[in-house]
């Protein structure tokens, strides 16, 4: 059967390859329109290999390879386009937006490069479209090449005399050049763009009609300064005016995101009034309107936030009348939903899929909580799993390179995995969930595989295997101390055979944990890395010869860096008087002077941060914050540590560094 399912397939391939030109846009629009992403660029692409001269071939190819975080193919797409169409100015938005990504992704300078290369022709068509300045920015801050940013647009400024989206980036990287710069010629030139938006808003304050490009300046201008009432009247005017076209879209879309994370932080803690629950949908509603592919898509997972959040309070209020008791040992775990709110997850659920966006596997284990078509959530699981195994796109963090990406896949195939065994166990089919569940526990044990393991075993009849079973995950580190008790109660065991339990487990499991922390050496000889701190201290790994050093780049933007700080700070004290170990960390992707000193004062953090003006994390191969490396003694970079994890932070660190003594 399975060899002649893939005959037909080849033959489908075939054959689609063969199809008219028209005929193959015609299926991709109809595929697009269908949600049917993938397939859609599959044939977009055939389309423009039938017909490499059609530029809506290209474009929509590019489109799409974008939303995958194929940047590199869809910068190849977007290239196609301009030579077609040279003055496209979307296009050109487009391109420079993929040579950003693909610089970011692939760990490779080039692109941003070229980025820079192409940007006097970038502007010469597109300098209407703020994401063109947006992206060509952040490449030459990475880079630490501003001056050549700003070089760019001084070349266009006569030309672009009246243009007053370009005249205000201008102002910005005139200010963004001069604040590294060692005086206070960057607070004067914030002078004078105050005066400048003053004087323009005095002028057109009182007009009913202003063009959507003043009012943009006005908006983003008072935002750049730090001037919130005046950016919030002029952005108010900007996204009721009737042509604000591109430059409403994005302003509009944060705007939209604040207000509805407002209303859903609110909802979680309780009911809201009819009227702000008619805001909320009104707001997805505008939302699902986006111009991109991508925001729309993050709607489509505010969307099951939302319906998630008011399934949870809907039963809340049914478990006050105790007519439900829950026990986490039980299939599903929660009781379940009344129709409506069961049929609206789905359905929510099921657009998740369909977009491919974060999340979906997390969301389809909320569906097996509740008990809701898990024959669908087996179908998906399997899909997924096969789609992780043959790495199509949209299934994977595309920064992830090597052994992170496999870990990353493995990980994702083992939860699908466990939804498959969980799903097979709300149809009735225990032999196969069990088989299942115990092939996960051994040959992948964690947290996860063996409590799902255990609690099967508690559910068919085995609660004293089930209660080895989760003792191991509670000494894995998972939070299953309630249906560990279940269980010691249902084999007829006191609650304290979880503990006495446990205290045998737990350190031979923790030891064997920290061993695969430290894993293999990696033994990597580091990039040459000089910079200077915010004190303008010179600091050199070259320097630091006989010292471990734990090198961590991170980002001011980035919620799990700003976690981590207040732990590193504390980090640091206890190593305060060893002289053995340097500590260093370098703020990067774009992380301002001014947001680190303001980071630092409003925290008293006094530890040295290194400013990253030569795009150095790229040369580490750094895409996730915060990354961390240990270097040992002779300089070689031994261990790498991405991310921030609160449990075990300060244990893990230490494992490393005594290991490199």
């Amino acid at each position: 059967m399975l060899v002649s399912t893939l005959a037909i397939i080849a033959l489908l391939s075939t054959c689609s390859e063969r199809r008219a030109h028209p005929e193959l846009m015609a299926g991709a629009a109809a595929d697009l329109e269908a949600i049917h992403l993938e397939r859609a660029m599959q044939r977009f692409h055939a389309a423009r290999t039938t017909k490499p001269e059609d530029a809506e071939a290209h474009r929509q190819y590019a489109l799409l390879a974008s939303y995958f975080d194929l940047h590199t193919r869809a910068a190849e797409a977007w290239e196609r386009v301009l030579v077609l169409e040279p003055t496209d100015a979307p296009a050109w938005d487009g391109y420079v937006h993929a040579l950003r990504s693909a610089g970011t992704f692939e760990m490779d300078r080039r692109y941003w490069e070229k980025l820079l290369q192409v940007l006097p022709d970038a502007l010469r068509s597109g300098s209407r479209r703020p994401g063109v300045y947006d992206s060509a920015e952040g490449a030459a801050a990475d880079l630490g090449r501003l001056e050549v940013y700003g070089a760019a647009l001084m070349n266009r400024r006569e030309a672009e005399a009246d243009n007053p989206v370009f005249l205000h980036y201008l102002n910005a990287a005139q200010v963004e050049v001069a604040n590294r710069e060692e005086d206070d010629r960057g607070q004067t030139l914030k002078d004078a763009m105050r005066k400048e938006l003053d004087d323009l808003a005095a002028r057109h304050r009182d007009i009913p009609e202003v063009p959507a490009p003043i009012l943009y300046r006005l908006a983003k201008g008072y935002d750049f300064l730090g001037f919130r009432p005046e950016a919030d009247f002029w952005l108010s005017r900007l996204l009721a005016a009737p042509d604000r076209g591109v430059l409403g879209e994005s302003l509009r879309y944060w705007n939209l995101v604040s207000e509805f994370q407002t209303l859903l932080r609110i909802l979680r803690s309780g009911p809201l009034p009819a009227e702000s629950m008619d805001e909320m949908w009104h707001i997805l509603g505008k939302g699902m309107n986006a111009a991109t592919l991508s925001r729309r898509a993050a709607w489509v997972r505010s969307r099951v936030s939302l319906v998630t959040a008011l399934a949870a309070q809907s039963m809340a209020e049914e478990s006050t009348q105790g007519n439900h008791p829950i026990s986490t040992a039980a299939e599903p775990p929660r009781p379940g939903l009344a129709p409506d709110y069961a049929e609206s997850l789905f359905g929510a659920v099921m657009d998740q899929v369909a977009w491919r966006t974060g999340g979906r596997l997390s969301s389809l284990s909320r569906l097996l909580d509740y008990g809701i078509e898990p024959q669908r959530v087996l179908k998906e699981t399997v899909t997924l799993e096969k789609a992780l195994r043959t790495d199509r796109p949209g299934y994977l963090y595309p920064g992830d390179r090597g052994e992170a990406r496999e870990r990353s896949r493995q990980s994702r195939i083992v939860s699908a995995r466990v939804l498959q065994a969980r799903a097979l166990a709300q149809m009735g089919e225990t032999e196969a969930a069990g088989q299942l569940f115990e092939e996960l526990a051994t040959d992948f044990p964690g947290s996860q595989t063996l409590a799902e393991f255990g609690r099967h075993l508690v559910r068919t009849g085995q609660p004293e295997r089930g209660l080895d079973m989760l003792v191991e995950a509670l000494a894995h580190g998972g939070d299953w101390r309630r249906a560990a008790d279940e269980a010691a109660a249902t084999a007829g065991l006191t609650v304290g055979a979880v503990d006495e339990r446990l205290a045998v487990r737990q350190p031979i499991v923790q030891a064997e944990l920290e061993a695969q922390v430290l894993g293999e050496r990696l033994e990597l000889e580091p990039p040459g890395l000089a910079l200077s701190d915010q004190n303008g201290d010179e600091w050199a790994l070259g320097d630091l010869s006989g010292k471990v050093v734990v090198l961590k780049f991170w980002a001011s933007w980035c919620g799990y860096s700003l976690a981590e700080l207040p732990h590193f700070t504390r980090l640091l004290e206890k190593y305060e008087d060893d002289d053995a170990v340097v500590f260093l960390t370098v703020a990067t992707a774009g992380s301002s002077r001014e947001e680190v000193d303001a980071l630092l004062s409003e925290n008293n953090y006094t530890f040295p941060v290194l400013f990253d003006d030569e795009a150095k994390a790229i040369d580490f191969a750094v895409l996730a914050y915060p990354t961390t490396f240990f270097l040992d003694p002779d300089g070689l970079i031994q261990y790498r540590r991405e991310g921030f994890y609160e449990a075990g932070y300060a244990r893990q660190t230490a494992i490393r560094i005594d290991a490199l003594r």
